[in-house]
Formats: structure tokens, sequence, C-alpha cells
């Protein structure tokens, strides 16, 4: 594991300023743009009302909530170099920048103690992924180890605290060419398994096609991991795009959740989100090239219903309530009953001058996490 210094630098975003109470009631957070074009965090509470609206410098991708409930690290989208960690008043407290030969890959996880932070990075010149540990206070880097393979995006905490799961897309991207996708033919997408005290690769997993991207992920209360995909193969190949992750099958098992053709066919290759309930072992997986939200089983491996819902892109659940919660890129945020995915549509929420990327978190469901302390960080 490699250490070296970074610089962190001071930086300011505009906010709108909070009611009073109003940061006690704030339940998720995502990134959105407005019609105009301005790049936003927004934050509402459980009835769908936005209580926070910070304008940001440019596209964010994942918004992820610090373990003691009280801030938000912000991660650009790729190829973006710069991250902010802003309170629910939307102030900036700090900026956070790669550094050179790097950039973020829009996703990071805290540590369960809250003193660390963990990011998916790209050395861009030699194609490595890496995860980068920062100390949560000051974002000083203070070491980093590989991903396991090429282009990490999200990443996700195991049940013991210890283990992270990382989704190598397996798509080389260089700054230079910044959507262009640089190794199509070649490309090695990969699960892996990480002992995030040391670095040390754990398992590793791989899907049936190469070229089946796995981007997103999120664990399940029996410790396997479901995996969202993107095929960057032909529009003519049937190809799965949800797997699961069982360690109980045995090293480098990832299993297609099982999905009739005519179904799978109509998901246009693409997916975008992914939140597994505690309670149930249910998934949501938005889809939305394909405009519609789906649902899984990850007890049995199958799919088990879907909603029609343009550009549905973040998923998130809301435990208290037993529901997905749902944005679109055309303003809505739905929500959908866990158990038997109903929508609930008296609690539909528009607001039509916002587009929602591809991830919402819940600030309740995720703090504060009952996760051992990293002890080798200090």
């Amino acid at each position: 594991m490699s250490l070296s210094r970074r610089t962190v630098l001071a930086g300011g975003i505009a906010a709108l300023a909070l009611p009073i109470g109003a940061a006690t009631r704030l339940r998720f957070v995502g990134a959105a743009t407005t019609k105009s074009g301005q790049h936003l965090v927004v934050g509402f509470d459980g009835a769908g009302n936005a209580l926070l609206r910070a304008a940001l410098p440019g596209r964010a991708h994942e918004v992820t909530v610090a373990p003691d409930g009280q801030t938000l690290f912000v991660a650009p989208r790729r190829p973006g170099t710069v991250a902010l960690v802003i309170d629910f008043a939307g102030e900036t407290l700090r900026r956070c920048e790669t550094g050179a030969g790097r950039h973020f890959y829009g996703h990071a996880v805290y540590s369960g103690d809250g003193k660390h932070l963990f990011t998916t990075e790209n050395d861009y010149a030699s194609g490595r992924g890496v995860v980068a540990v920062r100390d949560a206070a000051s974002l000083r880097l203070e070491a980093e180890f590989d991903s396991g393979g090429i282009g990490p995006h999200q990443l996700a905490w195991l049940a013991d605290g210890r283990t992270l799961a990382v989704a190598n897309g397996g798509i080389r991207t260089h700054p230079s060419a910044p959507r262009q996708k640089l190794n199509l033919a070649t490309m090695r997408p990969n699960l892996s398994l990480v002992d995030a005290a040391s670095g040390r690769l754990i398992d590793q997993a791989v899907g049936d096609h190469p070229q089946a991207s796995i981007r997103h992920l999120a664990a399940t209360p029996a410790g396997d991991v479901v995996v969202a995909m993107q095929y960057e193969g032909s529009p003519a190949d049937d190809v799965p795009l949800v797997a699961l992750y069982r360690p109980t099958k045995g090293a480098g098992a990832l299993e297609p959740l099982s999905i009739p053709l005519a179904e799978q066919r109509s998901l246009k290759q693409y997916t975008a989100s992914v939140a597994v309930d505690a309670a149930t072992g249910h998934a949501a997986v938005t889809c939305p090239r394909a405009n519609r939200v789906t649902f899984w089983d990850t007890g049995t491996g199958r799919f088990v219903a879907k909603h029609r819902l343009g550009d549905c892109g973040g998923v998130a659940v809301d435990a208290p309530n037993g529901e997905f919660v749902v944005s679109s890129g055309r303003g809505a945020i739905l929500r959908f009953d866990t158990r038997t995915f109903a929508l609930a549509r008296d609690k539909t929420v528009r607001q039509p001058d916002l587009k929602w990327d591809n991830h919402l978190a819940a600030v309740a469901a995720t703090t504060p996490l009952a996760l051992p302390r990293l002890n080798a960080w200090g």
C-alpha cells in the first residue's frame, strides 16, 4: 500500500438556507440539475419537500452521508478531480482534490467510525484502479490500494465492516477523452472483495460476458452482493444485467438472476442504480433507458416485478416505512412498497424543474452505522 501527501484546498458553494430544525428532518439527498443547467445537491424530507438546494460548480454523481449524520461527501461525475464536503445547511466545509494523474469515479464510503473516507479513483496513466483512503476530517490522503481491476466505480461494505466490495467496470478512460471508452475489445470487469485495513484482495468474481461492465452494487443482509451492469457489446446480444455474488457458493461465483428473456431484452442493456431492503432481501434496480424500475428477490434469485417510470435513476430504501424511494430524470420522486412493490400513488412528488442524477442516499437509513472501527487507520 503506497503512502503520499495530497493538497486540500478551501472552497465554497452557494446554498439555500435551511429553516430552523430542517436539517433534522432531512431524509434523502442526491445530485440533480435544473432545466437551466445549474448543478445541485438536493435534500428532501419524508414527504418530498426540498429542504436543501446547494449549487455546485459542476455535475455530481453520488452524495455520501457521513456516519455522524451531519455532513455529505459530494463526489463529482467522472472525470472530475474535485469533491466537496458540505453540511446540511449547504455550506462547504472542505474541498478535496485527487492530485496529479488521478480522477474520481463518482463514489465513496466512510468507515464505520467515521474517521476515514474511501474513494474509487483512476490512475489514468497506467489505467490502474485505485481505492484511496483519506482522513475524513482533513481529507489528507493516508493510503491507497489496488481496486482489483480497471475502472472501479461503486463500492460498499459487507456486514463485517472490514471487507469492501468494489465494482470494477473494466473500462479504461482518460481525461483527455472524457467520454471515450478506450478498451472495449479487451475489457475484463470484475467484482473484487478487498480487506480495507490491509488492501489485500480476498476474492474476485467475474461474469460470463466480458463486455458487461459491473458498475453498481449493494450488499444484502445475507452477506451476498447484488451487482448491476451496463452492456458494452452488440445491441443484438441478450445479456443478463443483474447478478448475485454469494460467498457460500465458492470463490469467483457470479450468479445471473433469473428473468424472462422478453423482460431482459426490454431493459436495453443498461442499469443505473441498485438498493437492497434489509427486511425483505428485495432489491430495486433502475433502468433509465428502458424507463422502468425493476424488482428482484435476492433469496430466490428471481426477477419479480417492474414499474414504468420515465428516466428513473436513483433508488434508496426508506427502512422505517418499508419503501423504495425512486427518483426520475423528469423530476419525480416515487415510493414502492418493499414487500408488494405496489406504488404509493398518494406519495408521489413532482419537481419539474429538476433532473435527478443516478443515485439517492437515505440519511436516516445510513446513520449511525454499527460497523467496527478500522484500527489500521489509527
